[in-house]
């Protein structure tokens, strides 16, 4: 399916609000500039009724000085922002060539020792694996493209039964498997069956997007905590925690951005598109749940905690 740069961008205003708001701050300017020169006309009739209304006039006047201030105010908030868009979508161009170039420069590389170079099958497995995951990079940056435009537009979400407390454990295994972990690195703490109502499909999209984020952000030991309970009120509370980098409180209201990503230093160290912990928000939100992120500080972790509603059984 073919996606354009406009589905992936966020929702801007349109048009006609700007030009509105413009033309309405030239027509509140000109009316106070004519106004003030009619009032400093001396003997005018105009200046000598103003004059027996004059706290009228200043209140009229300081109206329209107030809406003109407000109206300035509003357009250096939106340009502001659009400046901001631009920069963070610049700098998503600039990962998604990086993440797109790099496996297939590698995997050019293997094929063509491969082709030109007699190797024992040591070897040649070894390059086959690299090669994989290669492969495994190439397909998670074109997914997370694609997701994030499928999911931005997309209808509301066809909800079926089906358990989360398995497409959880299935999600951590496919983590483990693309990020060669060692046995534990990963932990799940929940039930055995856990029945919710929603498009299954879309949810481990979200989960694996959570895990393959507290993986990507750990330290050199990887050690992320799963768990999966469930409260009378029916709604299912998903909790990823990890030990890695963590962040200030400045950038956790920010993460779930479109095309956000922190610090540059951290953008050269770790892959990424920015779009991962977009994704997993316009999920949850389709399923009219909440995702939220806490964090005590750089270098102490982070903590995602993805509500859900429509718990139906939970079995030990």
């Amino acid at each position: 399916m073919p996606v354009s740069f406009s589905q992936l961008a966020g929702p801007s205003r349109p048009k006609w609000f700007h030009v509105t708001v413009s033309v309405g701050l030239i027509i509140v300017a000109v009316a106070l500039t004519v106004g003030w020169q009619i009032l400093g006309v001396e003997g005018s009739q105009v200046a000598q009724d103003a004059g027996r209304l004059r706290w009228v006039v200043y209140l009229f006047g300081t109206i329209l000085f107030l809406l003109l201030i407000g109206g300035l105010g509003l357009l250096v908030t939106l340009l502001l922002r659009e400046v901001q868009l631009n920069e963070r979508q610049s700098n998503f161009i600039s990962a998604v060539t990086h993440e797109l170039k790099t496996p297939v420069a590698s995997l050019q590389l293997y094929l063509d020792t491969l082709q030109l170079r007699d190797l024992n099958d040591d070897r040649r497995e070894e390059f086959y694996r690299t090669m994989r995951r290669d492969l495994d990079r190439l397909h998670t940056t074109i997914d997370d493209v694609l997701n994030a435009a499928v999911y931005s537009h997309r209808a509301p979400l066809e909800l079926k039964p089906f358990d989360i407390a398995v497409l959880v454990r299935h999600a951590i295994g496919l983590t483990g498997e693309r990020n060669q972990l060692p046995e534990g690195a990963i932990e799940y703490d929940g039930p055995e069956s856990l029945e919710l109502r929603g498009d299954a499909i879309a949810l481990e999209v979200a989960v694996l997007n959570l895990l393959d984020n507290a993986v990507k952000y750990s330290r050199d030991r990887v050690h992320v905590e799963v768990s999966l309970t469930t409260a009378r009120s029916g709604k299912a509370q998903l909790t990823v925690r990890d030990q890695g980098i963590g962040m200030s409180r400045t950038h956790l209201r920010f993460i779930f951005n479109r095309f956000y990503r922190i610090g540059a230093e951290v953008r050269r160290s770790r892959p990424g598109t920015g779009l991962g912990l977009f994704i997993v928000r316009t999920v949850v939100r389709k399923h009219r749940g909440s995702v939220t992120c806490e964090s005590p500080g750089p270098d102490r972790g982070s903590t995602f905690t993805v509500t859900l509603p429509g718990a139906d059984r939970t079995a030990a």
